[in-house]
């Protein structure tokens, strides 16, 4: 395992500690669901790289394929500083609607990975809320 994947090992061991679960990163990813088996968060640490990359699934695009109307307030929103806090939405390989925020691994503590993991869970749950409401309208 390379350095950076060891450093954000340990720091999954310590918020994992925290939150009672185990947590490993497999090739440069780790993932974790919520209490109800949806995506909580996602972790990608690409071989090389020292940027964290986490991105969470809020649903499948093909719910909106011809609502060029809700594909423009979607894409409106990644500017809405207020509500997407520093996150911004896109569109995977698989046409899943994500929620994506990247954090350079150096200088995160235990405290602040934890504190950045909890914010982002807590935004993705946010997000999936406020979504069906804008896609309703």
């Amino acid at each position: 395992m390379m350095m950076q994947q060891q450093n954000l090992q340990r720091l999954l061991d310590d918020f994992g500690r925290r939150q009672g679960i185990s947590l490993t990163i497999d090739n440069g990813v780790c993932a974790m669901q919520d209490e109800q088996g949806q995506e909580a968060v996602i972790l990608e640490l690409p071989a090389g790289s020292d940027t964290l990359l986490l991105h969470c699934q809020l649903f499948a695009s093909a719910l909106l394929t011809d609502q060029l109307t809700t594909w423009r307030l979607l894409m409106k929103l990644n500017f809405e500083m207020q509500a997407m806090r520093g996150c911004w939405l896109a569109l995977d390989e698989e046409e899943q609607m994500r929620i994506c925020y990247q954090q350079p691994l150096a200088g995160l503590t235990p405290a602040t990975f934890s504190a950045l993991m909890l914010a982002f869970i807590q935004q993705a749950r946010e997000m999936r809320l406020l979504l069906p409401e804008i896609v309703a309208a």
